[in-house]
């Protein structure tokens, strides 16, 4: 049983779609053949825990991936390094995609030794390192082909629209929007035969927006449109297209550090124009690199939550559009986001 944030909430819902449901099925049924009366409570109390129950019963319907191959990219550090351990620890033979395979985390893979952890040369914007990656894939694919695709490398940055120099907005869209339909293009034929799966990373950023994060947050809400596109695409070949929506897991990955925000926050200061600098001043730049600090402390340590609800979009027989993998904070203002006027969340959020 799924007894996560997400998997409660997801389940809630569905009952409650399920309860209502049958209320206008109730009532529909009395107004045109004038059936026995049925208390409306009663009704949506039964629709709700019948479904509710449904869909814990249907997450605990597992494909196995002994045998199936699964390219995984962004393997160097965080995410991907420690999903393509766990993927491989559960049976897949493992394409471990990394911008650096000589290097590092990397390395630490290749030292390993283990038979199905392919570590593979990828970089994402390269069309060359690509179609040389699926020359060593398909090269090395395991009789049952290719299942899945986990497109987990990204690249983040962070600033005001007037302060990011454009070069720096591109190579962010670069790497999460072109980068991930470079690598879906590449591997999608296998998927297509094996009817598998297409795994992509968004964030709670890509169903929610932030100050100073917007050269970010532009790539995933692309990232969700890509995805959702290409579901409906998918559907005629019987794959699935999933999305996962991390909340703040920044200090689970190091992907910022004070460090490293300090260190790119004095470069950014330096390229802003002098006019712009002096419009917002260093004492409120500095305020808000401090913000950024404590943002990337404040999350939680624990990649877990994450490496779950990546797994479970592989191995679930009836996969979900998208799993949230968020604190109750992060969770509640995307649903706030999405589902209460702006005025609510700009208020509460911003």
């Amino acid at each position: 049983m799924d007894f996560s944030l997400d998997g409660v909430y997801r389940a809630v819902v569905r009952g409650l779609q399920v309860g209502v449901g049958l209320i206008i099925i109730l009532w529909l049924s009395n107004i045109i053949v004038g059936l026995f009366a049925i208390s409306t409570c009663t009704v949506f109390i039964f629709g709700t825990l019948l479904g509710t129950a449904a869909t814990f019963y249907q997450d605990t319907m597992e494909i196995s991936l002994e045998g199936k191959a699964v390219v995984v990219t962004g393997c160097d550090t965080g995410f991907g390094h420690a999903l393509a351990l766990r993927l491989e620890k559960l049976g897949a033979v493992v394409f471990a995609g990394c911008l650096k395979s000589q290097e590092g985390g990397a390395k630490q893979l290749a030292d390993k030794g283990l038979t199905n952890l392919h570590v593979v040369q990828m970089d994402i914007t390269s069309d060359e390192e690509m179609r040389t990656a699926l020359d060593y894939v398909t090269s090395h694919l395991p009789p049952q082909g290719l299942w899945g695709i986990v497109n987990n490398a990204g690249w983040s940055t962070f600033g005001h629209v007037e302060w990011v120099p454009i070069p720096i907005c591109r190579k962010s869209l670069e790497v999460n929007v072109w980068g991930m339909m470079r690598v879906i293009r590449t591997f999608l034929p296998l998927i297509r035969q094996s009817k598998g799966r297409i795994v992509n990373m968004s964030s709670g950023m890509g169903r929610r927006c932030a100050p100073s994060r917007a050269s970010y947050c532009i790539t995933k809400y692309g990232v969700e449109a890509l995805s959702d596109c290409l579901r409906f695409e998918m559907r005629r070949w019987d794959v699935n297209v999933v999305i996962v929506e991390p909340g703040n897991f920044v200090n689970a990955t190091g992907v910022f550090t004070p460090d490293s925000i300090r260190r790119d926050a004095a470069a950014l200061w330096k390229q802003i124009p002098e006019e712009i600098q002096k419009d917002y001043t260093k004492e409120y730049f500095d305020g808000l690199v401090e913000k950024m600090i404590m943002y990337s402390t404040l999350g939680t340590t624990d990649k877990e939550p994450v490496l779950e609800a990546l797994t479970k979009a592989l191995v679930h027989q009836y996969p979900h559009p998208r799993y949230q993998p968020m604190e109750l904070y992060f969770k509640l203002s995307v649903w706030i986001n999405t589902h209460l006027p702006e005025w609510v969340f700009e208020k509460l959020f911003t």
